[in-house]
C-alpha cells in the first residue's frame, strides 16, 4: 500500500470520527434538552434511559473501533453492544418503579415511578464492560479467531487505556478553554457564550468532536502512542518493588496481631484496591509475555513474590466481608464486593500458580488474564440483569432475616426496603404493612406502613390526633382508670419523630397505657408501651407531658404484658443504688424475672 493511499485512508477516518462526533453530541444535546423540559422521550423512563446509554457508548465504540477491525465485524459488534446496553438500561429503569407488578403497558403509557436517568452502578458496570469486550473483539478479529494470542490482547487493552486517556486529556482542555473564553465573552457583555454550560447546543457537539478528533489524532500517531505506552508500562513496572515491600510489611504485620483489627467495613474495599493496584503493576511488568520485553531479574522476582501475595490479601478481603455480612446481612454493596472477590480469588490462584509453576517466567499469567477478563463479563452482565440483581438479593436476604427472627421487628432497617430496594423494597413492604401472622406483626405492619410513608430518607409529618382519638385508641391500665385531660389534649405532633410513641401521632397505630407514679410525688406518670418499647411520659408543673425515658430488661416476653393487663404491677425502689462518677450516673441493671422469661 503507498503513502498516499494510507493519508487518504487516516483522512476518510478522521472525517467519519468527527462527524460521528458531531452527531453523538447533538443526539445528547436533544437527550438533555427532553430531560429539562421533561417532553418526550424523558417522559418515559424505560425509553429515555435506553436512548441515552445507547447515545453515550456505541458511537464511542465505533469511534475507537475504526481502523483497528473489518467493518463488517465493528457494525456487527456495534449493534450487538447496542441491544445489550439498551436492554441493561431497561432493566435499570424498570427496577425504579413501584411496586414488583409493573407490566409493559408502562411501555407504552406514561411510565409514572420510573427514574429516567441510569444509576451510577451500571453506568460504571457498563463502562467496565464494554472496554473489555471492545479489547476482546480488536484481539480476536485482529487474529482471526476466536480466542486470539496474548500479545494482541495487551496490546488492544494498553492501547485502548493510552487513547482514552489522550481523549479525556483534550476534553479538559476543552472545558477549561471554553470556561476561560466564556469568562472573556462576559468581560465584554456578550452573553451568548457568557454561560457555557447553558450552552448546550455549542458545547456538547463540541466536546464530542474533540473526543472523536483526540482519539484519531492517538490512533494516527502509532510510534507516539507505542512510546507513550511503552513508557508508562516502565514506570509502573518500577514501582512495583516497592509496592510489594508496603504489602508484605502489611502482611507480618497482621500475622503477629491476627485479623481482630480488620474486621471493620473498610477491610474489604482497601484490601480488594490494594489487590487491584498489585496485578496492575504485575502486568506492567510481564508486559506481554514475550521474551524481547522480559524485564530485569529484580523485577521478576519482585512481580513472582508479589503474585504470592494476592491469594492471603483475597483470603483476608473475604475474611472481613463475611463478618460483615454475618453481622448484617447482604446489601447490594457487600454482593457486588462478593463478585469483586471472587474475579479477585482467580487473579490470584491464576498467579500463584503462574509464579509457582516451572518454565518460561510466570507464563500462566497469560491464560489466567484471558478467563478473567471473560469471567468479568459475565459476572457485570449478571450483576446488571435479573439473574443476579444485587437489589434484588439483598431485599430477599433482608426479608429472610427478619422472618426467621435474626433480626428483631424494632431492629430491622424498614427505610433500607424503601429507599435502597428499588421496587422490590417496594413490594415486600406493600406485603408486610398487612402481616397478621407471628408475634412482631403488630410491629412490622406498623413500621413498614411508616416506611412507605417516608420521602427522601425523612419520616412523613406526624400527625395531631384528638383527645377522641386518642381515647379510642389507647387501652388503659389498671382497668377503669382514665389518661389525664392534659395527656389527651397535648399536640404530639409538634415534637420530634423519635421524642414520642408512634401511636400518639399516627392513627392507625395501637398503644397500652399504665399509670403508676414512679418517682413517688403523687402524680401518676404515663408509660406507654408501643409493642416494642416501654416509653415513660411525665408532666412538669405547668401540665406539659414529655418523654423521661423508657423502661428495660422487658425484652418480647408476653408473660410481662399479660401480668402489667392483669394490673399486676406497682413502684418499687430500686434494690442498688446509682453510682455517681464525676457529673456520670451508672445505674444498676439486673435480669428480668418473671416466670420463664428470658
Amino acid at each position: 500500500m503507498s503513502k498516499a493511499m494510507v493519508v487518504r485512508g487516516l483522512q476518510s477516518l478522521a472525517g467519519v470520527r468527527l462527524c460521528i462526533g458531531i452527531v453523538q453530541g447533538v443526539a445528547l444535546c436533544l437527550l438533555f434538552g427532553a430531560a429539562e423540559t421533561g417532553g418526550w422521550p424523558a417522559s418515559n423512563g424505560l425509553i429515555f434511559a435506553p436512548l441515552l446509554l445507547v447515545a453515550c457508548f456505541v458511537p464511542l465504540i465505533v469511534i475507537f473501533g475504526l481502523g483497528n477491525m473489518r467493518d463488517r465485524t465493528l457494525i456487527a459488534w456495534a449493534i450487538a453492544a447496542a441491544v445489550l446496553v439498551a436492554g441493561l438500561a431497561l432493566h435499570d429503569a424498570s427496577r425504579a418503579a413501584n411496586a414488583d407488578n409493573w407490566s409493559l403497558w408502562q411501555f407504552f403509557g406514561g411510565g409514572q415511578g420510573l427514574r429516567i436517568w441510569p444509576s451510577p452502578t451500571l453506568v460504571i458496570f457498563t463502562s467496565v464492560a464494554l472496554f473489555i469486550a471492545q479489547s476482546l473483539v480488536v484481539a480476536s478479529d485482529g487474529d482471526r479467531a476466536a480466542i486470539a494470542a496474548y500479545p494482541l490482547y495487551f496490546d488492544a487493552a494498553w492501547k485502548h487505556a493510552v487513547e482514552a486517556a489522550s481523549a479525556a486529556v483534550s476534553v479538559g482542555l476543552l472545558c477549561l478553554l471554553l470556561t476561560l473564553g466564556a469568562a472573556l465573552f462576559k468581560l465584554m457583555g456578550i452573553a451568548l457564550f457568557s454561560e457555557p454550560t447553558q450552552a448546550r447546543w455549542f458545547t456538547l457537539p463540541m466536546t464530542m468532536l474533540t473526543l472523536g478528533g483526540a482519539v484519531h489524532v492517538a490512533d494516527a500517531s502509532a510510534g507516539i502512542l507505542h512510546s507513550m505506552r511503552g513508557r508508562l508500562l516502565l514506570l509502573l513496572s518500577w514501582l512495583l518493588p516497592p509496592m510489594m515491600l508496603f504489602v508484605a510489611g502489611l502482611l507480618a504485620i497482621l500475622a503477629f496481631t491476627g485479623l481482630t483489627l480488620w474486621s471493620t467495613h473498610f477491610t474489604t474495599g482497601l484490601l480488594l484496591a490494594t489487590t487491584a493496584a498489585l496485578i496492575l503493576l504485575i502486568n506492567a511488568t510481564y508486559h506481554d509475555g514475550l521474551p524481547e520485553h522480559e524485564p530485569p531479574r529484580v523485577l521478576r522476582h519482585a512481580a513472582s513474590i508479589a503474585a504470592l501475595m494476592l491469594t492471603p490479601l483475597v483470603a483476608i478481603a473475604g475474611y472481613g466481608l463475611t463478618l460483615r455480612v454475618a453481622q448484617y446481612g447482604w446489601t447490594a454493596e457487600r454482593i457486588i464486593a462478593t463478585a469483586c472477590i471472587v474475579v479477585a480469588a482467580c487473579y490470584a490462584l491464576g498467579y500463584a500458580a503462574a509464579a509457582i509453576w516451572g518454565g518460561a517466567w510466570l507464563r500462566q499469567i497469560a491464560p489466567c488474564n484471558i478467563a478473567a477478563a471473560f469471567l468479568v463479563l459475565a459476572m457485570l452482565f449478571a450483576l446488571s440483569t435479573p439473574i443476579a440483581d444485587p437489589v434484588r438479593l439483598s431485599v430477599l436476604d433482608q426479608l429472610a432475616r427478619l422472618d426467621s427472627g435474626a433480626v428483631p421487628a424494632d431492629e430491622f432497617d424498614f427505610a433500607y426496603l424503601r429507599f435502597k430496594g428499588a421496587r422490590y423494597g417496594a413490594a415486600v413492604l406493600d406485603r408486610l404493612k398487612a402481616r397478621n401472622r407471628g408475634a412482631d406483626a403488630v410491629t412490622i405492619r406498623r413500621r413498614a406502613r411508616e416506611a412507605l410513608a417516608m420521602t427522601s430518607g425523612q419520616p412523613a409529618p406526624l400527625v395531631a390526633l384528638t383527645p377522641a382519638d386518642l381515647t379510642a385508641k389507647l387501652k388503659v391500665f389498671p382497668r377503669g382508670h382514665k389518661l389525664p385531660a392534659s395527656f389527651l389534649q397535648q399536640d404530639w405532633s409538634k415534637f420530634k419523630s423519635w421524642e414520642v410513641p408512634h401511636c400518639l401521632v399516627d392513627s392507625s397505630a395501637e398503644c397500652d397505657a399504665f399509670l403508676v407514679d414512679l418517682n413517688g410525688n403523687g402524680r401518676d406518670e404515663v408509660i406507654i408501651d408501643d409493642h416494642t418499647q416501654m416509653i415513660v411520659m411525665t408532666a412538669d408543673a405547668k401540665g406539659t407531658w414529655s418523654r423521661v425515658g423508657h423502661l428495660v430488661g422487658r425484652g418480647q416476653c408476653s408473660k410481662v404484658t399479660q401480668a402489667l393487663r392483669a394490673g399486676k404491677f406497682e413502684a418499687e425502689a430500686p434494690q442498688w443504688s446509682d453510682l455517681k462518677v464525676g457529673d456520670a450516673r451508672l445505674e444498676v441493671i439486673g435480669p428480668l424475672a418473671i416466670g420463664d422469661c428470658p
